[in-house]
């Protein structure tokens, strides 16, 4: 049975490893390529591509908060009103119509969630704008600016308020408020088994996707340090972050394992 097992791991490991094998080789073609036409056109590409991202953030950067308030707040808005409609029609029978109220409450949370991050970046153009001394800022811009931010995020905080409250009419069960700071804690506690395997199985995806991501932004963060100047601050930054998603994924697999033996002992 053991020599079995061994020889069916060789053969998976043989096919898996071909596969790998022209990945890579296709990989380091793709990479010398890139790298050969970035040597020979790397100053120019580099020159224009920061050259028209800068006048695009500068031109978009005052009224960008803005702009995202309606862009984000009107589906949000569509997605809870229709879902507290439906559910005040739902008879308490019709299981799918509660899921499909579930899920659009769902997006409506990815969404403010967006709005939330692109809310941080454009703060951060903002700030960065009136420190670079090749750019004069006026007090109108410091006005739509900060006011921009401001606004934005008092709508996603209220919005989200609102969104989780009604989820917790919805499910009696759950617990916590989006102004504690333990409130995801709280909130994974008070879920079912269910909804324990979802968040489980969604957090995995999440990490497979991060650690991809992680690998791109590495090669283009690398590649840009030799060719475009980037220096390597941005490299630094993407290992830590790569290093503290594997250490903490790890460490709680480790974790809980621990916590398994435990309770069978």
């Amino acid at each position: 049975m053991r020599s079995k097992n061994i020889n069916e791991i060789k053969k998976e490991d043989k096919s898996a490893f071909n596969k790998f094998i022209l990945i890579l080789l296709i990989g380091m073609l793709v990479g010398a390529l890139i790298g050969v036409l970035s040597a020979i056109l790397g100053e120019s590409i580099a020159d224009v591509s920061e050259k028209w991202l800068q006048n695009m953030l500068v031109f978009i950067a005052p009224f960008a908060n803005l702009i995202l308030i309606p862009v984000t707040f009107l589906p949000a808005l569509y997605l809870y009103q229709s879902s507290r409609r439906r559910y005040r029609e739902w008879g308490g029978e019709n299981e799918a119509q509660l899921e499909k109220i579930e899920l659009n409450i769902s997006y409506a949370l990815w969404i403010t969630n967006l709005a939330m991050i692109l809310s941080m970046f454009f703060f951060a153009v903002g700030l960065w704008l009136t420190t670079n001394a090749e750019y004069s800022v006026s007090g109108n811009f410091l006005a739509l600016w900060i006011g921009g931010f401001i606004l934005i995020n008092i709508f996603i905080t209220l919005t989200q308020q609102k969104v989780v409250n009604f989820t917790k009419e919805i499910n009696p069960e759950k617990e916590g408020s989006v102004f504690d700071l333990n409130f995801a804690k709280k909130w994974e506690n008070s879920c079912d088994e269910a909804e324990k395997l979802k968040i489980y199985k969604s957090s995995y995806k999440a990490y497979r996707s991060v650690n991809i991501t992680c690998i791109i932004l590495w090669m283009v963060c690398t590649l840009g340090s030799t060719i475009w100047d980037f220096g390597l601050l941005p490299v630094t930054f993407v290992s830590i972050i790569w290093i503290v998603q594997i250490s903490s994924y790890c460490l709680e697999c480790i974790r809980l394992e621990k916590v398994r033996k435990d309770q069978i002992i």
